[in-house]
C-alpha cells in the first residue's frame, strides 16, 4: 500500500511539473495548453495558465523587434495596454516590459513609470526572420503598469512588429499589417 501511494504521488508530481512549459526559446507540440493562429500576421500564440502564472509563447516572422499586449478593454486605442516587445541588441535577445500610456507613439518602461520588469522568465531565438518567444509573468503582479489577467474573462490581445530592430522606431500602420488586436481573447 506504501509503494501504491508513493507511486501514485511520484506521478503527480512529475505531471504538475509537466504543467509548466519551459522557457527556452524552442516551442515543442503539446507543450503549451493552447493554441490560436492569427490567420492575418501568421503569428502562432501558445499559453498555459498554471496556478497565479502565465506562461507564454509565440513565433512571428519579422526583420525587426516583435511584440504583444493585452488590456481589459480599448476605450482610447491602445492606452493603458500592458505591453512586451521583444529585439535585439547588442548580440542579445531583450524582452521589454513596457506600458502604452498614450493612444499613440512608443510604450514606456515599466520601470520609467514607477513599476518594474515583472517577466519572471524569457528566451528568444531567431532562424532569419522567424522569432521564437517565450516567457512567464504573474497573472496580477499588483503594479499599475500591468494589466491583471483573470483567466476565462475576456480582453483585447494585440500583436505588432517592426522592420528594424530599435523600439523607438513604430511599427508598420495597423492596415498594412504591422499591428493588430484580437477581440474577445481569453487567457
Amino acid at each position: 500500500m506504501i509503494k501504491l501511494i508513493t507511486a501514485t504521488a511520484f506521478a503527480l508530481l512529475v505531471s504538475l511539473a509537466a504543467a509548466q512549459p519551459a522557457i527556452d526559446g524552442a516551442i515543442a507540440d503539446g507543450e503549451y495548453a493552447n493554441t490560436l493562429t492569427h490567420d492575418g500576421s501568421g503569428m502562432v500564440l501558445y499559453w498555459t495558465v498554471d496556478g497565479d502564472m502565465l506562461y507564454m509563447g509565440f513565433t512571428l516572422e519579422a526583420r525587426g523587434w516583435v511584440g504583444v499586449g493585452w488590456g481589459a478593454e480599448m476605450t482610447n486605442r491602445k492606452a493603458g495596454f500592458d505591453v512586451l516587445i521583444v529585439t535585439e541588441q547588442g548580440g542579445e535577445f531583450v524582452a521589454l516590459d513596457m506600458f502604452q500610456e498614450s493612444a499613440r507613439g512608443e510604450p514606456v518602461l515599466d520601470s520609467e513609470e514607477g513599476g518594474s520588469n515583472t517577466i519572471a522568465d524569457f528566451a528568444a531565438t531567431r532562424d532569419g526572420d522567424l522569432w521564437t518567444v517565450e516567457f512567464s509573468r504573474p497573472l496580477d503582479t499588483g503594479e499599475d503598469t500591468d494589466v491583471a489577467i483573470t483567466p476565462g474573462t475576456p480582453m483585447i490581445f494585440m500583436g505588432a512588429y517592426a522592420n528594424v530592430m530599435d523600439v523607438s522606431r513604430a511599427h508598420g500602420r495597423s492596415t498594412q499589417g504591422g499591428a493588430w488586436y484580437i477581440e474577445d481573447f481569453t487567457f
